[in-house]
């Protein structure tokens, strides 16, 4: 039976708060091994940052090419991902490291990550200027223990005298600008990418320019076996771990919840130092300790909604779909547009027909670059049957993030005549049974500069969601073979390729097209 969208959209911010604490005591414990390769080993940040990076973007964008290459393939040619991505990767990801190695070098693993955490305040101020709104009674109170934490843990309880020195306060600082950055900027490519290839990206981005004006290679610096591990700790656990559970829990619970309880950070950072690397602990530590984790309790007991609230277009709303809701809930890090909800449908109204017409040409177009000879032929389908298609809600547009038209299929429940002539082959459904147990899918073409970016995926995802509301067991394509991407994204999304059917047009000529159909569960 399906999910409620308040169960599901429940389920989804639940495990966006887990990912948020995990990537908080990860990078707490990134914090101490720092504390470790510059201390005892004599690393300076900057060439900790460069080889955690590099080695971390290479291990990403392996494990995104073994998922599916066709995300890689797609995003490097969206400029405005990549533009994007490149800014987040200096201005979040690359800043967020110098400075906060920085901080850590100059005061401890402890206090630099706990100033770090000041970031917060930026990042609640923005996203309630955004939304025009106030911090929500349990967003001000964790606030307010946020802070009152960080603050007795700087000050050691004497609010007239700093007890660390100015450096690593600036340090600290600038490390909180830039996780207000590594938080906010990516929330658009998140959304449309997943986090394991943002981070890679980001990653081989940052990495690479630090390492031209760093040069790492030229630093004379010896790691034993202890330095060693400490380094592979850094990148596996600090680095992997952390920014993938980080922005998974951006995305799942969004900024300003992740941000946080990425407050337990520090309380990590400082039990780790002490019992690792045995480094004193004060009672004013101890103290901002309980504070912030009793931050923690008061951000992660969800706020009940009322019912007939509508959902907030905000960067804390998480990725909700066109509808306001939740309606699946997302793969842990999945990325593709299709499944993360980055692009809308509808069925298509009278006003859209010229748009409408104007894609099913660009199919025929396609077509003509594939040899197939329907692509000289744009007259189907014809006016009428277009319009009758979209007054009985048959046709269906998708959109972008910015309401533009990028794309048409059909799904029909009427039966089809050519299905009827028989296959050469054999169906997966029953052509007998009555009532029909299949719905057929028509009509899909993608505009130019939308290609390759998930949204012939994010169709046969909608196809299959309207076939399945429709009552139907199955839902069936036919294809000219000459079609080859068609085929293999049918073939790629679970379609079953049946045979072959003879499709006759007006004037009773015959075509031959593929045949597939795809079972559909649940």
């Amino acid at each position: 039976m399906a999910q409620t969208g308040a169960a599901v959209e429940g389920r989804h911010v639940a495990r966006g708060v887990a990912c948020a604490l995990a990537g908080g005591v990860c990078w707490g414990f990134s914090g101490t091994c720092a504390q470790l390769l510059m201390s005892d080993y004599g690393a300076p940040a900057t060439w900790i940052t460069c080889v955690r990076m590099v080695i971390a973007a290479v291990f990403f964008l392996f494990l995104t090419a073994v998922r599916d290459w066709r995300d890689l393939v797609a995003v490097l040619r969206d400029w405005r991902s990549l533009a994007r991505i490149a800014a987040f990767a200096v201005f979040g990801v690359l800043l967020t490291q110098l400075s906060y190695l920085n901080a850590i070098g100059y005061t401890s693993a402890g206090v630099g990550t706990t100033i770090e955490q000041v970031g917060l305040v930026i990042i609640m101020l923005y996203v309630c200027l955004r939304t025009r709104r106030l911090p929500r009674a349990r967003e001000a109170a964790g606030l307010v223990f946020a802070l009152g934490g960080m603050a007795v843990i700087a000050t050691q309880g004497d609010p007239s005298s700093l007890a660390i020195p100015v450096e690593g306060l600036a340090w600290g600082l600038v490390s909180a600008v830039a996780l207000s950055f590594y938080t906010l900027m990516p929330v658009r490519v998140l959304a449309k990418w997943g986090s394991m290839l943002v981070t890679g990206l980001a990653m081989l981005f940052g990495g690479s320019a630090a390492s031209l004006v760093v040069q790492p290679w030229t630093m004379d610096v010896q790691l034993s076996g202890g330095g060693l591990a400490a380094l592979v700790a850094i990148v596996l656990v600090g680095t992997l771990g952390a920014y993938m559970l980080y922005l998974q829990g951006v995305a799942d619970a969004g900024p300003v919840k992740a941000s946080l309880l990425c407050c337990a950070e520090p309380v990590s950072a400082t039990v780790l130092a002490l019992v690792w690397l045995h480094a004193p602990v004060s009672v004013w530590d101890a103290v901002g300790c309980v504070l912030i984790v009793v931050m923690i309790f008061l951000v992660t007991e969800r706020e009940r909604r009322p019912a007939a609230a509508p959902a907030e277009a905000a960067p804390d709303a998480g990725l909700d779909s066109e509808n306001g809701a939740i309606p699946d809930d997302p793969p842990l890090f999945a990325g593709r547009a299709s499944v993360l909800g980055y692009y809308a449908s509808r069925p298509a109204a009278r006003e859209d027909f010229g748009r409408v017409s104007a894609l099913l040409d660009v199919g025929h177009e396609t077509f003509a670059s594939l040899g197939i000879d329907e692509g000289r032929n744009k007259k189907y389908p014809s006016a009428r049957r277009l319009m009758h298609s979209i007054k009985n809600g048959t046709t269906h547009v998708v959109e972008d993030e910015r309401g533009r038209l990028i794309a048409v299929f059909a799904v029909s429940f009427a039966p089809d005549k050519n299905y009827a002539r028989g296959i050469d082959g054999a169906w997966l459904t029953d052509m007998r049974a009555d009532p029909q147990p299949y719905a057929e899918l028509h009509w899909v073409a993608v505009d130019r500069p939308a290609r390759r970016r998930g949204v012939g995926m994010f169709i046969l995802d909608k196809a299959d969601r309207i076939a399945r509301e429709g009552g139907r067991a199955s839902i069936r394509a036919d294809v000219y073979p000459e079609n080859a991407p068609m085929r293999r994204l049918l073939e790629k999304h679970g379609y079953e390729r049946c045979g072959e059917i003879v499709v006759k047009d007006v004037l009773g000529r015959e075509k031959r097209r593929a045949a597939y159909e795809r079972l559909l569960h649940g």
